[in-house]
């Protein structure tokens, strides 16, 4: 679990202290600001504030949170931050839109939300609210409104977070949700509040500010930004601005590189340049592109290839390793996709070409080069401005400034598909891979009953052999009782982060040799529960997490030896010390390693349980929805029998030629009711499967779901060339089609000779030009 610096902890105490204060008043729908510069980590620090409210002294209401963001994106990834922060210790359960089938939230529930789908003007947009109309219902599952119905009759108290606040909570309809959710409390978490948010705060008391002075102290993120100097454009006179613009970028990228290699440090610095997003009118007129005009220029420049990263939809290159601080790529080219939940903090200096349509400058990209790259050693850097400083350098003017619309990510849809009417749904059980297996013991009190079990087995004892009787055979199994420790051992350090305790001992503190003292000697014995862990070879005994796994081990390892040697544990920690301190000829080593090659398979069944019950739970039901929504990524292609009024395919990608084959092969079939064509995410059905080739359990969507009109529904995955090895997917594929039941039907689709063929084997095999007696023509499914 990742510890707060100290201006972190302070906000969260305040957070916490400000948030009990406003609860005892008698009204709802309080605000409480919590206003944090870029960089700061709101996030983490919110997150650590609901953590606790689970441990505030003399209180413990009965609540639920509505965490909101402004887009589905945002919503997963703050979920998934919690995941990360806190690892398997999670003490709120993580909600998404796939729980509101429950019909409420329970007591420290958190719902993750995407803000635009609930409050959006437009009908089609609003997915998640309940119809007014009441012919409109759906024949199963809850809505949004259902789920704060059901929580209100618990007498639940709602706590309603609204990240990013400063996007849609100053609009009629985004009052109205509000108001039903009627919420105890509304905590408001932006860099930029509403002022007259701020305002009703300020005057309750429940304003809680992180200044950027801190943030920077800390050495989070940059004390300023800059733009060129009128001096600078002197320097090039008569000389093409774009030109200018780049060589003063290359510039203050090398004096940025120089200073950090003449401070000893590995770091590269990146220099980001946005081109404009409507050149394409540039190429109606015959002329270059922004982008061909920089390549060109950075390549007379000297810049190699291998330098250059490039970041648009639908083309990335040289993107692997860029946020690493010592990529070797020294510039990369983008248009809108670094602007939302990116970082990298290497970056130093940003080139931004204005827009040629509407020149709007987007003060959220400067954010892409706000954060240090290396705040641990802020020290470093407090004689050396420039690393502090991040350089912008733009054609855009004064009065062109503004801040993006946020609400849809990278890129804005554009386009909207409907579901046909009258076309009869399917409704199938998707597929969920969860992340569960942590690397640590998983379960501490199932540990220790293996832990003890083991143990009592190794050293022959029984429930009848307490304190003297236990002792002796420790004895006799060669435990040293004596517990004079004089030994050289570490003093005066301070170890605060446990994941590195190995190394922290190595350079902290000092070696004194002397009789341990109390305090000494469970510092050592925390430090020997760590090592114990660290050098198990066995894969059996292995734990690689560690830092989470230490303090159950000490916990069982207390447990046992009390019973032993009685409730002194200065005494029972020296007999350990000991012991371990003999390397090889120590006893309980041996017996240790024994305890986690014992656990093994309890561990293992813990994991799998888990696995399981996460994603029975995590698991979408897909349907076709009522409408979808396109970038302008897509384009329109005329069809007549897709489940969807207007069909959109992306413009570019893999397999496209392939499978428009397909779809001029199926729309002419009257026999079909609709096809529908999938992409990849949670609205959309999936099938687990192990890959082969990565050796673990996987999603993969098949391209196809096909309604026939006698009743039958088809699952089918067109591949072309390499792609119908399939690494797993058609043997899982088969296997599902069985499991669903006779009208199902599907398997892999590959065109041989001008001909169409599907194979629903699940011993699946693929060789071009010839095809076993497994494959099967389409047309005989007709």
């Amino acid at each position: 679990m990742f510890n707060p610096l100290p201006f972190q902890q302070d906000t969260i105490e305040n957070l916490l202290q400000t948030f009990a204060r406003v609860w005892k008043q008698k009204q709802k729908q309080l605000p409480l600001v919590f206003r944090s510069p870029t960089g700061s980590g709101k996030t983490f620090m919110a997150a650590h504030f609901i953590r606790g409210l689970n441990k505030l002294p003399n209180w413990d209401e009965d609540k639920a949170f509505i965490w909101i963001t402004f887009s589905d994106d945002l919503a997963m990834q703050s979920k998934r931050k919690f995941e990360e922060y806190f690892e398997n210790t999670v003490e709120n359960n993580l909600l998404t839109v796939n729980d509101f089938n429950r019909g409420k939230l329970f007591k420290n529930d958190i719902l993750f939300l995407n803000w635009q789908k609930i409050v959006s003007r437009a009908a089609e947009s609003r997915v998640l609210r309940r119809p007014d109309d009441e012919r409109m219902l759906k024949e199963s599952g809850k809505y949004f409104e259902d789920v704060i119905d059901g929580t209100k009759k618990e007498k639940r108290a709602i706590i309603l977070i609204i990240d990013e606040a400063h996007t849609h909570v100053r609009t009629a309809l985004a009052q109205q949700i509000v108001d039903y959710v009627d919420p105890k409390i509304v905590l408001h978490i932006s860099a930029t509040p509403d002022n007259d948010i701020e305002l009703a705060a300020r005057r309750l008391g429940s304003f809680v500010e992180v200044l950027r002075e801190k943030v920077v102290e800390q050495g989070l993120i940059k004390e300023k930004v800059v733009t060129q100097t009128e001096e600078d454009l002197k320097k090039y006179k008569n000389k093409d601005l774009d030109q200018v613009l780049l060589d003063l970028g290359i510039e203050k990228r090398k004096q940025v590189k120089k200073e950090l290699s003449d401070l000893g440090k590995n770091i590269n610095p990146l220099m980001l340049i946005q081109l404009p997003n409507d050149d394409k009118s540039l190429v109606e007129l015959g002329q270059k592109t922004k982008e061909e005009i920089v390549l060109q220029y950075l390549n007379k420049s000297g810049v190699k290839e291998k330098e250059i990263a490039l970041w648009f939809d639908g083309k990335q290159k040289n993107m692997e390793f860029i946020t690493d601080n010592d990529s070797e790529v020294n510039y990369m080219l983008f248009k809108q996709a670094a602007g939302t939940g990116w970082d990298c903090p290497r970056a130093h200096v940003l080139v931004m070409f204005r827009e040629i349509q509407s020149p709007t400058f987007y003060t959220q990209t400067v954010g892409r080069m706000l954060r240090m790259p290396d705040p641990q050693n802020k020290e470093d850097y407090k004689n050396s401005p420039n690393l502090k400083t991040g350089f912008l350098l733009t054609n855009y003017k004064r009065d062109e400034v503004g801040v993006p619309d946020q609400s849809n990510g990278n890129k804005p849809y554009i386009y909207t598909s409907k579901r046909r009417e009258n076309i009869k749904n399917v409704e199938l059980q998707s597929a969920y891979v969860s992340r569960v297996d942590y690397g640590d013991l998983s379960n501490s009190s199932k540990f220790q009953r293996s832990f003890l079990k083991t143990f009592d087995g190794y050293f022959a004892l029984s429930k009848d052999d307490l304190l003297g009787k236990g002792q002796k055979k420790l004895e006799k199994k060669g435990v040293d009782l004596d517990s004079h420790l004089s030994n050289k051992v570490i003093v005066d350090a301070k170890f605060e982060d446990y994941d590195n305790l190995n190394f922290e001992f190595e350079r902290q503190g000092h070696d004194v040799s002397l009789e341990m003292s109390q305090n000494d000697v469970e510092k050592t014995f925390n430090y020997l529960c760590f090592q114990l862990l660290k050098e198990q070879t066995e894969d059996k005994a292995k734990i690689t997490n560690t830092a989470r796994s230490w303090s159950p081990l000490k916990s069982a390892i207390r447990v046992w030896i009390r019973n032993i040697l009685g409730d002194n544990g200065d005494y029972y920690y020296r007999i350990f010390i000991k012991d371990i301190q003999k390397g090889a000829s120590s006893v309980f080593r041996p017996a240790i390693t024994q305890a986690l090659k014992d656990y093994r398979p309890v561990l293992e069944k813990i994991v799998e349980e888990r696995a399981q019950k996460n994603e029975e739970k995590e698991a979408p039901l897909f349907t076709i929805q009522e409408n979808y929504s396109y970038t302008e990524d897509y384009e329109l292609k005329k069809t007549s029998r897709n489940a969807l009024e207007d069909f959109y395919i992306r413009k570019e990608y893999d397999g496209k030629k392939n499978e428009l084959e397909f779809i001029d092969y199926i729309d002419k079939k009257t026999d079909l009711d609709w096809w529908f064509k999938q992409d990849i995410g949670q609205i959309y059905f999936a099938v687990k499967y192990f890959n082969t080739a990565h050796k673990r359990d996987a999603l993969f969507y098949p391209d196809w779901i096909i309604r026939f009109k006698d009743g039958r529904i088809g699952i089918f995955d067109t591949k072309s060339g390499f792609t119908a090895n399939t690494e797993g997917r058609a043997e899982e594929l088969s296997r599902k089609i069985k499991a669903l039941g006779k009208k199902f039907i599907g398997g892999i689709v590959v065109k041989e000779n001008g001909v169409w063929y599907c194979n629903d084997a699940e011993k699946y095999s693929y060789t071009a030009g010839k095809l076993d007696k497994n494959w099967k023509k389409f047309e005989e499914l007709f």
